[in-house]
């Protein structure tokens, strides 16, 4: 064949064991993966060296084990795919709760002296309001004075002597739907699982288009699995599978082309 440029960076499906066996459902797959950067598999071999005491040279170098891993650049975030390399679910939340932190509001110069925050606060909780100082200010039930404030629903008054003063409002709220919540477990144990690398390559004078499979029997999220950095200026993320021992007589690694029609 002739020789290959691989010009996509593939798309990659993540399978568990279910009893030892493969079942490619909803339930025990990840697919919808984010968006690939890259995808790099890569294989070594462990050798040891025997000297030969008539030369200068060794007498032979003998494989005695291989070391594999394929790594995935992700340009965008995939929760479902880091709960899936720790062993957990994503699970559907009904009346979730959540924290607002430090949410930035401003006290109107004119009345009324009221700021509306984002959520809707728990009762559970007394708001925390604090002034650019980190001053706190002192929940009243109505009629606040000076570094005072009462709240109704998601809306909170303040004194007139406090106009035009920053306020940051921390407090639970909740989510009545679409609420989505993962853990790492207390007892953590990554699973082994099977990976398929769908990519596309060319041939180098692009007159001939393949599709190319990767396939790793049993493999297992190894290393650091870190989701990306929350910062201003928007980051990937990547994790690495250590290829394992494969089933029966199923290769470690199986890499397969097939020329497009």
């Amino acid at each position: 064949m002739r020789a290959l440029i691989f010009n996509k960076a593939g798309k990659i499906a993540l399978t568990k064991y279910s009893a030892g066996q493969l079942s490619y459902t909803p339930g025990n797959m990840v697919t919808r993966n984010g968006t690939v950067q890259s995808i790099q598999a890569s294989v070594s071999y462990n050798t040891a060296t025997l000297p030969d005491g008539n030369s200068d040279w060794p007498m032979g170098e003998y494989d005695v084990g291989a070391d594999g891993k394929i790594t995935v650049n992700l340009s965008s975030y995939q929760p479902e795919v880091l709960a899936f390399l720790l062993g957990t679910t994503v699970n559907d939340v009904a009346n979730m709760g959540m924290m607002a932190i430090d949410e930035e509001q401003t006290v109107p110069a004119v009345s009324p002296f009221t700021a509306t925050s984002k959520h809707t606060p728990n009762a559970e909780m007394t708001p925390v309001v604090v002034d650019d100082t980190a001053s706190p200010f002192v929940k009243v039930s109505a009629n606040p004075a000076v570094g005072q404030f009462s709240v109704s629903a998601n809306v909170f008054s303040f004194s007139s002597a406090d106009a035009g003063k920053n306020v940051y409002f921390t407090y639970d709220y909740s989510v009545s739907s679409g609420g989505k919540e993962f853990g790492i477990p207390k007892v953590v144990s990554r699973p082994a699982i099977q990976c398929i690398v769908a990519g596309e390559a060319v041939s180098e004078d692009e007159s001939e288009v393949y599709d190319a499979n990767i396939i790793v029997d049993r493999c297992k999220a190894v290393g650091d699995i870190t989701p990306p950095e929350a910062t201003r200026e928007p980051k990937g993320w990547s994790f690495t599978l250590k290829v394992l021992k494969p089933r029966g007589q199923n290769k470690a690694v199986d890499y397969k082309l097939a020329p497009r029609a």
